[in-house]
């Protein structure tokens, strides 16, 4: 149960105890044959009790009110920061790519000399290749083509084949992605299909950028009536209870968290036996067809 949950909770059974003892005082200042009425001293404690459940409702809805416009404010800053994202990488790659093969070929129009024309041309076909690839990956990340041409299953295969970091001659560690998500369901709608995508997608990154890990595992499948997917990575670990920090990964977290409540899902973090972090997705469904 969320914070805000619980002190509204609290604050309606504080009211509720409130407005029992109302009647009982009076309850009982009319047994007494209404000839003491010090016994309506006993409503005093009542009245402050309505009071300060009236303060602390008010208190729990302002408190809701200000994380919701936290949120929206942390979901607006991480749309904007990733529209910069998406034009620093088409300006410093692509941009300047594209630039310096009209730069290229400029210059290549001048050669009268066969071989150098033969082989400037080569190189200008690697260089648009190359933006192929690249422009290629952008739209992968934009919009995942896999999961409309083969499915959320395949779509996932291939993301985790995708995000493994090969070693380096240097020594340096690469990282190793294993899945296991054939028990993910074959017609789930659309939109469940892209808000798993994207919460596995940012749960990878999460772990490649952030946790320092080795190996990292994706799993799906069903648990009775619900459908459960995890990232599991060996890093450094990070709590669900770890407080939001503007400054660091929260857009993202603040992002997969909006995808779940979308599908009326829960989604956690916790760090399990033997280090690591855990992010854990359950979907409420219904009895469908593996992939």
């Amino acid at each position: 149960m969320e914070p805000d949950t619980r002190r509204t909770v609290r604050a309606w059974l504080l009211g509720a105890a409130g407005l029992g003892a109302v009647p009982a005082v009076l309850g009982l200042w009319h047994v007494t044959g209404r000839d003491q009425p010090v016994l309506l001293l006993l409503l005093v404690p009542s009245v402050l009790l309505l009071v300060t459940a009236a303060l602390a409702i008010r208190e729990a809805g302002l408190a809701t009110d200000a994380r919701r416009v936290r949120q929206l404010r942390a979901r607006f800053q991480g749309q904007e920061a990733e529209r910069r994202h998406w034009a620093q990488e088409l300006h410093d790659q692509t941009l300047q790519d594209l630039a310096a093969l009209e730069l290229w070929l400029a210059g290549l129009s001048r050669t009268q000399d066969p071989e150098k024309l033969a082989a400037g041309v080569q190189d200008a076909r690697d260089m648009v290749h190359e933006q192929i690839g690249v422009l290629r990956h952008l739209i992968t990340q934009m919009r995942p083509l896999a999961l409309d041409a083969l499915g959320l299953t395949a779509a996932v295969q291939d993301l985790a084949r995708r995000s493994q970091v090969p070693g380096t001659p240097d020594g340096t560690t690469g990282v190793t992605v294993t899945h296991d998500v054939a028990g993910l369901p074959a017609d789930l709608p659309p939109d469940t299909q892209v808000a798993i995508y994207r919460i596995v997608q940012e749960a990878l990154a999460n772990a490649l950028h952030h946790a320092a890990c080795r190996t990292v595992v994706v799993r799906a499948g069903r648990e009775g009536q619900h459908i459960v997917v995890t990232v599991r990575d060996d890093g450094v670990g990070i709590g669900d209870d770890e407080p939001v920090d503007p400054a660091g990964t929260s857009f993202g977290r603040i992002g997969m968290r909006e995808r779940a409540d979308s599908l009326g899902a829960r989604l956690t973090w916790t760090t399990p036996e033997g280090g690591g972090t855990l992010v854990t997705l359950r979907i409420p469904g219904t009895d469908r067809p593996v992939a």
